[in-house]
């Protein structure tokens, strides 16, 4: 199993914005073959800072996540809402 954090900062005004383009994600992927969870969530204390936390059988569901239309469609969309570039951590369970 693989695990992602993943985060991403939305622009001084454009956190409303960026939190709709990242909703978009959550139910086609949910979807996916591959997916075992993937949740969004909002910093509590900074409303710009949100984080996916994902579970995937492998690193090859994740590949294919990545290319999926809804995901490349949303990161061209989130392209002039964040304020740098958003991380992808990749993390194996350790036993």
């Amino acid at each position: 199993m693989l695990v992602v954090i993943a985060t991403a900062r939305a622009q001084a005004g454009k956190e409303q914005q960026l939190g709709e383009v990242l909703k978009k994600f959550v139910a086609p992927t949910r979807n996916e073959s591959g997916c075992i969870q993937y949740d969004l969530h909002v910093d509590n204390s900074d409303p710009a800072a949100f984080a996916f936390y994902e579970r995937w059988v492998d690193e090859a569901a994740l590949d294919a996540h990545l290319k999926t239309p809804h995901i490349t469609a949303g990161f061209a969309a989130m392209a002039s809402l964040v304020d740098g570039p958003a991380t992808i951590g990749q993390y194996t369970l350790v036993e």
